[in-house]
């Protein structure tokens, strides 16, 4: 499988022979991972692809009795709505995720579907998609009502799930390989990176966006020591301080 192949050698290359000369790039201290997390975390990965199968072939089947808005001709849409449309997705769908992932933190739902993926404290790319199929579902959803209602340039899809698929890996990483003057950029600096989500992981609560850190500055979801985390890299006492317990099996 294509995502299984490009997430071990990602993993390989990152945390096993990259590890001594990457090693003041850590964002956590103390190493957290074992084979159990790794298998956890494959397991529901699988599910989660499979019911994004199911999606695809769903919008395939529409797609092809003339249900949807989708096309392949550039020319009956013009390139202006295209790139509209592809700005306009990806704001959309950082603000579908940073809403919806919020709602899972909800005490009364974190525990049935959520929790999955943060088991994962220490992550690492097979964490990327390690949910519940719930939520694997949820965080999909979207994209049926719109492919059915806005005209869309059928290749925007695909460049819209390569750039989540990257984002979703980069957050991931367990690793801060982004330079330290990404923040001084102000256009940048609103972007999220490897340990943005990674303290939303050892926390387990804040920092709930996908690719922009606009929500949870808007909403004062952000957690404060971000920054300077960003800046020092390599373990902190938030990583023990904040870092939640496993939920029991």
């Amino acid at each position: 499988m294509a995502y299984f192949s490009v997430v071990g050698l990602l993993f390989f290359g990152i945390r096993r022979y990259g590890a001594g000369r990457l090693s003041g790039a850590r964002i956590q201290a103390t190493d957290r991972l074992d084979r159990k997390q790794l298998t956890f975390e494959v397991r529901h990965t699988l599910v989660v692809l499979l019911t994004g199968t199911v999606t695809v072939v769903a919008i395939s089947i529409l797609h092809a009795e003339g249900h949807t808005r989708l096309t392949n001709d550039p020319g009956t849409i013009g390139w202006p709505w295209i790139i509209a449309t592809f700005i306009a997705l990806i704001a959309f769908t950082d603000a579908w995720f940073y809403f919806w992932h919020r709602l899972l933190h909800h005490p009364k739902i974190f525990r049935y579907v959520h929790a999955v993926h943060h088991r994962s404290v220490d992550v690492n790319p097979f964490s990327s998609y390690s949910f519940h199929w719930i939520e694997g579902m949820i965080l999909g959803a979207w994209v049926l009502p719109v492919v059915l209602v806005v005209p869309i340039y059928l290749p925007t899809l695909a460049v819209l799930q390569g750039i989540g698929l990257a984002n979703n890996l980069m957050s991931h990483l367990g690793y801060e390989l982004l330079p330290r003057w990404l923040l001084r950029v102000p256009i940048l600096r609103w972007m999220n990176t490897s340990t943005f989500h990674n303290l939303h992981h050892t926390s387990s609560k804040g920092n709930y966006g996908l690719m922009f850190r606009l929500w949870d500055r808007l909403l004062g979801t952000e957690l404060s020591h971000y920054e300077s985390k960003f800046r020092d890299r390599g373990g902190s006492r938030h990583d023990v301080q904040h870092a939640p317990k496993r939920a029991p099996k």
